[in-house]
Formats: structure tokens, C-alpha cells, sequence
């Protein structure tokens, strides 16, 4: 009984301090999981989802104009005291059997003036009317509304698919930056560890009286620097994470990894079929040409206005009160016809802003088709200035790693001076930079290439 109660006492500790572990644990993520929570937490992307929806519903509100249109209405009034009306007659007055609102004010015989009182309607009255309202012809103004809020929808679609493209370039370009960042961190961490060997090298040929206090102070200074080195490239990988986590919607406080590599495949590209592909798929291209058809059935709606519509009417109605023995009830249909001879000149201003609107959208989207051969232009010229700097900085990292290593033999070996081998080392960290700043530019270039074409590069090109 005492182990079992030994072992319950050591057991429910050490498994909660297991579960105090793994909850800590930083989740780690990769570049399709990043965009993958990206797409489901965005708040840029929820703000264009939301406007696809208000466009879904102005479909269903035009829509709604090529419809009948029924109404019901009703109303009850009680009306406590009635209208009353006087007259003088002579003789006996009324018909038989007249009830007493119709009785004289004094009994009189025949041949005498008689006072009648008489009451008007009823006190408790009820009514209702149903109507139904079908437009026939009003050329085609319905219609094209209708057609120009379904365009307007194809629209919101391709807006929201223009903000998927450019989530994933956002995502791309943090997530990149904050495997660059971390790197940035090693090879801080590497220089402070060159500069302290450094120094050890300094004060031991100090010590054996083969070199001067002067080299163990430059060593001390670049030392000094390094670590300062060190603690920005630590703040800016976490300024990147939190830029990071901010594109993703993830709270900053919570412990988040990113796993991944700079290195990617290389790629032989031709710009002309880039440019071809863009034009072929940019969604801001599609949307503004579906924004370009709205535009113009707006123009054909404005126009509408000054012709004539024909529509046809229809109604029921009926009222009942306490006096009447059967119900009212009327029934009619006929057709309207709206002829409009003078609005203003309203009419005219709405055309005229309608086509304003349109050659807007026009205009837009000429400058689009530029501004998209441009982009693509650049990110192409921008991932061929990476691809040469990657081959370029890796040599240089291999003949800087040698010229190293060949410096601290020649200064153990008192040889060199102590700001010939700083000037190898700084070399080295320069180079190693460089070759990883490349690396960055080239996968970000490639992000943004195929942002500017809108779909991913394909094998073949």
C-alpha cells in the first residue's frame, strides 16, 4: 500500500510537469502551413470575404427587381364617439322600423317640425388591401441591373483572389526573413566565437612575451563589437517573427517556430512567356474587366430613365364594421404606364456619370496592363541579379573560409599581425552575409515572380 501510494505521489507530478513541457514547446510551422493558417485568419482576407458577400447580396436585391412585388396591408380603428348630423323634418320621419338613433328629439304627431340626430360610421372598423406590382418593359432596365450586380460579384471574386496572391507573397517574404534573420544570429554567434579565439591566441603569445598588450586590446574591442553585432541580429529576429506572427493573426506571445530553408532550386527563365502568363492570369486584370462590364450595363440602366415603363397592377380589398351585415370586398388589375417628359435634367447627369465611371474602369485598366509587364520585368531582372550573387558569394564564402583558416596558422606562427587576421575574419562574416542575403533575395524573388504572373512557375519554363 505504501508503494502504490509512493508511486501515485511521484506519477501525477512528473506527468504534469511532462505536460508543462510539451505545452511550452513552441509550435513549429513551415511555408504551406504558414499560408494555409494565413488564409483562415487573415483579417485583410475576412474584410474582402466580407465583401463578397455584400456583393452576393445586391445580386439577390436586383434580382429582386425583375420580380412581382406583393404587399399586405391592414389597419384597425376604433373610434369611440361618431360624427352626428342633425335635421329637422315634419311629420313622422324615418322608415319603419327606423331604430332609435333615428327617433325624434320630442315626440311629436303628424304635421309637427321633428328633430332627427343621425351618427356616421361605424366604431370598430377594419380594412386591408393586397396588391401585386409586375414590371413588362422598361427596356431592359432590371435586366441589365441584375447583369451589372452578377459582374459586380465576378468582380468581388477576383478581388479576393488578388488578396490570396498577394497573402502568399506577404507570408513568403516574412517567413524568409525570419529564416534569414536566424541565420544572421549564427553567424553573429560564429564572429564572437572567431574574436574570442582570437583574443586566447593574443594572450597567450602575450604571455610567452611573443606579441604586444596591443593585440589583446583590438581583440577585446572587436570582441566588444561582435557581441553588440550579435544582440541587434538577436532583436531583429524578433522584430521578423513578430512581423511574422502579425501577417498570421497569432498572438504575439505565444511561441511560434518557422522551419524551413533559404536554399531553393534554381531556375532557367524567359521573360516573354512570364509576361504572357501574367497577362493570361493576373486576377486584377479579370476583375477589372468584369468591373468594366458593370460599368457599361450601368451606363444602359441610366439611360432608362428617360424612356417609358409599362408595368401591370393588381389589388383586393376589403373592410367589414359592426354595421355592415357582409364584408366589403373590391377587386381591380389594370396596367401603368410611366411616361417621363421632365426630370430635371437628371437623367442626362446619370448617363453622363455612368460613362465617366466606365471610362474610369477603362482607363484602369490600360494602367494595369502596364503596371503588371512592369512587375513582372522587375521581379525577373531582380531573380537573375540573386541567381549570379548566389553562385558569386558561394565561391566567396569557400575562399574566405580558406583565407581564415590559413591566417590564424600564419598568426599563431607570429607571421601576420593581428589586423591582418581581423581584417581575414571580418572577410569571412562579410561573405557569409552576403552569400545569405542572396539566398534570401533569390526564394523571395521567386515568390514575387510568381505574385507578378499570377500562378506558380511552371516546370517546363
Amino acid at each position: 500500500m505504501i508503494q502504490r501510494h509512493f508511486f501515485i505521489g511521484t506519477a501525477i507530478p512528473l506527468l504534469l510537469w511532462t505536460c508543462a513541457l510539451s505545452a511550452e514547446e513552441p509550435k513549429t510551422l513551415t511555408l504551406e502551413d504558414s499560408i494555409q493558417i494565413a488564409r483562415q485568419t487573415n483579417l485583410s482576407i475576412q474584410t474582402t470575404q466580407e465583401r463578397v458577400k455584400s456583393a452576393e447580396a445586391q445580386v439577390r436585391a436586383a434580382r429582386a427587381g425583375l420580380l412581382p412585388n406583393v404587399s399586405l396591408n391592414s389597419s384597425y380603428r376604433y373610434a369611440k364617439d361618431l360624427p352626428k348630423s342633425v335635421l329637422e323634418a315634419s311629420g313622422a320621419f324615418g322608415p319603419p322600423g327606423a331604430g332609435p338613433e333615428m327617433a325624434p328629439l320630442s315626440g311629436a304627431g303628424a304635421g309637427d317640425e321633428t328633430v332627427i340626430e343621425l351618427e356616421f360610421g361605424a366604431h370598430h372598423n377594419f380594412q386591408a388591401d393586397v396588391s401585386l406590382n409586375q414590371p413588362i418593359f422598361a427596356w431592359g432596365r432590371y435586366y441589365n441591373n441584375y447583369q451589372s450586380a452578377k459582374l459586380s460579384l465576378a468582380a468581388a471574386h477576383k478581388e479576393l483572389e488578388v488578396a490570396h496572391n498577394q497573402l502568399v507573397l506577404d507570408v513568403s517574404e516574412s517567413f524568409y526573413r525570419v529564416l534569414l534573420s536566424h541565420e544572421f544570429v549564427k553567424v553573429s554567434e560564429q564572429t564572437v566565437e572567431l574574436v574570442e579565439t582570437q583574443l586566447r591566441i593574443a594572450q597567450t603569445l602575450f604571455e610567452v612575451g611573443a606579441s604586444t598588450n596591443f593585440d589583446i586590446l583590438r581583440a577585446e574591442v572587436l570582441l566588444a563589437n561582435a557581441k553588440s553585432n550579435l544582440i541587434r541580429a538577436k532583436n531583429g529576429a524578433r522584430v521578423a517573427m513578430d512581423v511574422y506572427k502579425n501577417i498570421l493573426n497569432i498572438d504575439l506571445g505565444e511561441s511560434v517556430g518557422a522551419e524551413g530553408s533559404l536554399e531553393q532550386p534554381v531556375r532557367d527563365l524567359d521573360l516573354a512567356p512570364l509576361i504572357q502568363l501574367a497577362m493570361e492570369n493576373r486576377p486584377e486584370l479579370h476583375q477589372l474587366q468584369f468591373s468594366e462590364g458593370a460599368a457599361q450595363k450601368q451606363v444602359d440602366v441610366a439611360k432608362t430613365r428617360s424612356r417609358p415603363a409599362l408595368s401591370f397592377f393588381t389589388n383586393y380589398q376589403f373592410d367589414h364594421n359592426e354595421r355592415l351585415q357582409e364584408m366589403n370586398r373590391i377587386w381591380n388589375l389594370g396596367f401603368a404606364l410611366n411616361v417621363p417628359i421632365f426630370d430635371g435634367l437628371a437623367t442626362r447627369a446619370a448617363v453622363r456619370q455612368a460613362e465617366s465611371g466606365l471610362k474610369q474602369t477603362q482607363l484602369g485598366k490600360q494602367q494595369m496592363t502596364d503596371a503588371i509587364e512592369l512587375e513582372v520585368r522587375s521581379a525577373y531582372l531582380n531573380l537573375l541579379e540573386a541567381k549570379t550573387l548566389i553562385n558569386v558569394q558561394r565561391e566567396t564564402v569557400e575562399q574566405a573560409q580558406e583565407s581564415v583558416r590559413i591566417a590564424n596558422l600564419r598568426y599563431e606562427n607570429g607571421m601576420i599581425t593581428s589586423v591582418e587576421l581581423t581584417d581575414a575574419q571580418l572577410a569571412l562574416s562579410q561573405a557569409e552575409v552576403n552569400r545569405l542575403q542572396s539566398l534570401h533575395d533569390y526564394a523571395v524573388g521567386l515568390a514575387r515572380l510568381e505574385k507578378a504572373i499570377g500562378q506558380k512557375i511552371p516546370e517546363t519554363n
